[in-house]
Order: structure tokens, then C-alpha cells, then sequence
């Protein structure tokens, strides 16, 4: 019985030793095995799920939407700035030419002469016909002439602008410019003409051609007396004229006889 037993203890602890893994074989059940998905499954998602690498086209994606270096129309909206002022000032410039609109545009030497002083392009020669007032008024109104339709019959301080070398009823031998109490429309009454506007001698003006006339000798034309558009303001039956064959300025019948002479322009 004793022996027995003996046997069994042995039987037992040979068991024990081969439930601890002793000496076992590579079926293992060391299942184990490597479940370590170590066993080079390595799932390591390391394997080059290093999109690392390739993310980096965000830098260089990051270049191109640098659209920064396009939106470098920056210089040419700077264009646009010096467009805008280089037209600016150039278009300036050309308005001023404005003033030479008178010798240039309006105002051919062939036709016409250009008076700086005013700014008026006067007719020259001027109309032969020796006519009555309102006839002077509807001429000038009418008058085509070198392409330019809106000529007129001249405002008294205008014609009086053309007298030339006759002061306050004194013949002054040079250009001196004339005038008068009359102007359109503040001073049209009959006591307007004043001894400013008294006449001085005949014929002693300085144009030479025709020889005394009391106007510039640019002027061509008959030294007589010439009509305005101003009428007198308290007879209406009176228009107010310029004579330069004496430099006289003074109020006339409508329907006498006197030359025209159409003016364009002015301030």
C-alpha cells in the first residue's frame, strides 16, 4: 500500500511539471504563439501610414494657394492709381488749351480776329450791308460762317471794346482802350451817355488803314458806325451804337441805316 501511493505522488508530480511548461515542444500552446501580433503583422500602421511623408504636399499645396504671388495684381492696381491721376492732370492740361480756343479753334486769322482782352472772336472783315437794326439782329443770328453758327450781334461794352485811341473825347494817338457809362444790362438809360462817351476828332485814330479809324489795324472793314444788340432802356425805339470814325458812343434810331459786325465767344 505504501508502495502505492508512492507511485502516484510520483505520477502527479510529473503532471505538475508538464502543466508549467517544462521541456514542451514548439506545439506550445504557448498559443501564445504569438498572439503578439508582433508575429509581423506587423500592423505597425508605422508601415508608412507615415502619409507623413506625402502630407507634406500641404507645403507645397501651400505655394500655390500662395496665390499672393498672383494677387500681385497689386502693381497693377497701382497702374490704375497713376492712370487715374496721370489722366487726371493730363486732362487738366487740356482744359487749359481752353484759352487758346480763341486764336486756334474759333477764331482763323482768314475770317476772324481774336481779341485777348475779351475773349471774343469778332467777324472781319464784317458785313458790307449798310442795314437797319433789327436786320443787323437777324444777320448776325443767321451767320455761318467757317463752320461756326453761333455768332451774334455784340452786347455796347463789347463794341465799345473795339474803340481804340479815343479817352474821354481826347484822341491819344495809340491803342489806348475807350469807354463808356453804357453797358448791357446795368447802365442802358439815356443818361448812361456820358462825356466818357463824347466823340473825339474825325478820322485821327491810329489804324492807317483805312488811315484815322479809331479801332485796332487788325480790323479791316467801313470806319462808320456799327450797331450793338443793346437797346436804349427808357426809348425803346433806340438801339446804342459806336461810331469809330470818331470814337463816339451814343443811342440811334432802329430804323436808320449802320454796318454789323458779328461777334462768338466771350467770358
Amino acid at each position: 500500500m505504501p508502495t502505492l501511493r508512492k507511485l502516484l505522488l510520483a505520477l502527479l508530480a510529473v503532471v505538475a511539471l508538464a502543466g508549467c511548461g517544462g521541456g514542451g515542444d514548439g506545439n506550445d500552446i504557448d498559443s501564445g504563439t504569438d498572439t503578439d501580433a508582433d508575429t509581423d503583422t506587423d500592423t505597425d500602421s508605422d508601415t508608412d501610414t507615415d502619409t507623413d511623408t506625402d502630407s507634406d504636399s500641404d507645403t507645397d499645396s501651400d505655394t500655390d494657394t500662395d496665390s499672393d504671388t498672383d494677387s500681385d495684381a497689386d502693381t497693377d492696381v497701382d497702374g490704375g492709381i497713376d492712370g487715374g491721376m496721370d489722366g487726371g492732370t493730363d486732362a487738366g492740361t487740356d482744359v487749359d488749351a481752353g484759352s487758346d480756343a480763341g486764336t486756334t479753334i474759333g477764331c482763323d486769322p482768314a475770317w476772324g480776329w481774336y481779341d485777348e482782352a475779351t475773349g471774343l472772336c469778332w467777324q472781319n472783315p464784317p458785313s458790307s450791308d449798310f442795314i437797319v437794326r433789327d436786320e443787323a439782329v437777324a444777320y448776325c443770328n443767321g451767320l455761318s460762317l467757317a463752320g461756326h453758327d453761333d455768332w451774334r450781334l455784340p452786347m455796347i461794352q463789347e463794341l465799345i471794346s473795339l474803340l481804340r485811341g479815343c479817352v474821354n473825347g481826347t484822341a491819344t494817338g495809340d491803342l489806348s482802350t475807350s469807354w463808356c457809362g453804357a453797358t448791357d444790362p446795368d447802365c442802358l438809360e439815356l443818361a448812361c451817355c456820358d462825356s466818357s462817351c463824347d466823340p473825339c476828332d474825325v478820322m485821327a485814330g491810329p489804324d492807317d488803314d483805312p488811315a484815322g479809324c479809331y479801332w485796332d489795324p487788325a480790323l479791316t472793314g467801313e470806319c462808320s458806325l456799327y450797331w450793338s444788340s443793346s437797346s436804349v432802356a427808357d426809348d425803346n425805339a433806340l438801339a446804342w451804337i459806336a461810331s469809330f470814325h470818331s470814337g463816339v458812343v451814343h443811342p440811334f434810331g432802329k430804323d436808320e441805316s449802320g454796318y454789323v459786325r458779328c461777334a462768338r465767344g466771350g467770358p
